[in-house]
């Protein structure tokens, strides 16, 4: 099926259910190997794709989940351009509230729009947790001030490829990511869900990392993306989760 960061996806049944099985490679400390597991099985929301196993097999951990047909998100937009995209989001948005409201609360991490799988109702579903942490794992404690809901995560996430849409706390500083940094990220997800282009399309490494330190982003104002829901008031909401300071970034349950 492909391959990600942390192992490669196979497609099989499993007691008749069509299933998406990740084998987890070689080269990955045990710890890490059983971290992903044991925070996706404590979620259960219709807008998170549920772990129904890990079973070795070969001598390998695989993570077993259901397929889902209509693929990811971000392919899936493009497929079908009149799919309601705010339904998506809001969605999405539950699903993220979920785990920040968990006790403790959950860390995703890596929210983008690959990282959303589409149902066969066409609900979109939380996926991919290999950078989500929960957040009083022991660990070193982020040097800014947190305060209500955002309490800090204690693995750094340092320079790496999802730059695009991270949030500069995170990207420019390496601090450590919080609800508020997944509320970040949720704002570039809302503009790429809406106008069906990963952020700064176009624009090379460097020129992101300058747009990342100047918080400048050029607002997309083609009819397609105002017809798909990217209006005034979306866009207000989308600047809200882009605040530089992460205390002044709403919620996903405000979102």
């Amino acid at each position: 099926l492909g391959q990600g960061g942390f192992g490669d996806c196979y497609v099989g049944t499993f007691f008749g259910i069509s299933v998406v099985s990740k084998r987890l490679r070689f080269g990955y400390e045990p710890e890490k190997y059983m971290r992903v597991p044991s925070i996706w099985r404590q979620l259960n929301h219709p807008n998170i794709i549920p772990l129904l196993g890990m079973p070795s097999i070969d001598g390998l951990p695989h993570l077993m989940s259901p397929l889902m047909r209509n693929g990811a998100a971000d392919d899936f937009v493009k497929k079908n351009p009149n799919v309601n995209r705010v339904r998506l989001l809001v969605q999405i948005a539950q699903g993220l509230e979920y785990m920040h409201t968990r006790n403790p609360p959950i860390i995703h991490g890596d929210l983008k729009a690959n990282n959303i799988l589409i149902s066969d109702d066409e609900s979109a579903c939380i996926s991919d947790f290999g950078l989500s942490r929960v957040c009083d794992e022991a660990g070193p404690v982020a040097a800014h001030v947190t305060h209500g809901s955002f309490a800090p995560a204690p693995i750094t996430m340092a320079y790496h490829a999802n730059f695009r849409w991270g949030a500069p706390e995170v990207i420019l500083d390496d601090m450590h990511r919080t609800q508020a940094s997944d509320i970040f990220t949720l704002g570039r997800l809302m503009v790429e869900l809406l106008t069906g282009k990963i952020p700064f399309p176009g624009l090379p490494d460097r020129v992101i990392i300058q747009h990342i330190h100047t918080g400048w982003y050029d607002r997309p104002t083609d009819s397609d993306a105002i017809t798909c829901g990217l209006d005034d008031e979306m866009w207000a909401l989308i600047l809200e989760c882009w605040n530089r300071d992460p205390l002044k970034r709403p919620s996903a349950a405000q979102v």
